[in-house]
């Protein structure tokens, strides 16, 4: 009992010295915040997005090099903002810019981190990646396909705040995952007294992300608690095992980890299908190996 009550008196701790730092954490720049409340605007047009986004030269400069990349493969060059949103759609460019606001929120500006952010963000692009596979898979309609490739790249977004905040703290969560060979979600709750998917929930409610997304962030080690985004959640579950899988990137721990009874019933895939889920997944990486090297300003 007494363990249990010193654990929960750390993790209060924690979350109460969390909230301080998180009034440091840099708000996502004001035309990302805009560009995520027109999705619940109906009367929202093309050219209403490429007004917004066009009014920040480094954003558009970026969303377009992105659309522009081998991971989409249009043979015709996108020039504009609006021919970006008729040709992906609106959720799609709206999901990248989301995206590279939170890139550029937590670049670790050359400082030394205990997270192998490269490492860190191949396997985010992994994820990204199985996730959209696994959706088309199951048939799940074009929307929830395009939250779950944003989904699955931010899942971990809580890892990169301990991180950067925490940076001590962290090195040695991380030395004990690999000491220990368990994962970094058991091996923070241990040495943090609270994992990265918590602490991913307040960065996402810090910066009022869509509820999907948060569920996605919040909820992807525990999909059974997502009722109202089970599906987009399961499948971000589902994906971040397949990354760990086939070995893409660094998540912290070199563990695949089971997938959840409640996913594989749902998913009801059988082992031939996820072989070629994996290999569709490494295949779409390397596409996509551009995609991540402008959205972390290469």
């Amino acid at each position: 009992m007494a363990t249990i009550v010193e654990t929960k008196l750390k993790q209060e701790r924690l979350l109460r010295i969390i909230e301080d730092e998180l009034q440091d954490l840099p708000p996502l720049p004001a035309v990302v915040m805009r560009v995520m409340q027109t999705i619940n605007d109906p009367t929202t047009s093309a050219s209403d997005l490429n007004r917004l986004i066009a009014g920040d030269q480094a954003l558009a400069s970026k969303v377009l090099r992105l659309v522009n990349s081998s991971y989409y493969g249009f043979p015709r060059r996108i020039s504009t903002i609006t021919h970006a949103v008729v040709i992906l759609g609106f959720n799609t460019v709206r999901n990248l810019t989301t995206s590279l606001g939170v890139f550029n929120a937590f670049d670790a500006q050359g400082r030394q981190t205990a997270l192998d952010r490269d490492g860190f963000w191949a396997h985010s692009l992994a994820s990204a990646t199985a996730a959209g596979v696994i959706a088309r898979r199951k048939g799940i309609v074009a929307k929830s396909i395009e939250e779950v490739f944003v989904g699955g790249l931010l899942h971990d977004i809580g890892k990169l705040f301990l991180d950067q905040y925490f940076p001590d703290q962290y090195a040695i969560t991380l030395k004990l995952a690999r000491a220990a060979k368990i994962s970094v979600w058991d091996a923070e709750k241990t040495a943090l007294g609270v994992g990265h998917a918590l602490v991913g929930k307040r960065v996402a409610e810090k910066w009022n992300l869509p509820p999907s997304l948060t569920s996605m962030i919040t909820l992807h080690h525990q999909p059974a608690f997502a009722k109202d985004h089970f599906e987009i959640t399961a499948v971000v579950h589902a994906a971040d095992r397949v990354a760990r899988k086939v070995g893409l990137g660094n998540g912290g721990d070199e563990l695949v980890p089971p997938l959840a009874p409640e996913v594989q019933q749902w998913l009801n895939l059988p082992p031939a299908v996820w072989e070629s889920i994996e290999a569709e997944t490494c295949q779409k990486f390397d596409d996509g190996k551009e995609f991540l090297k402008v959205a972390q300003g290469g």
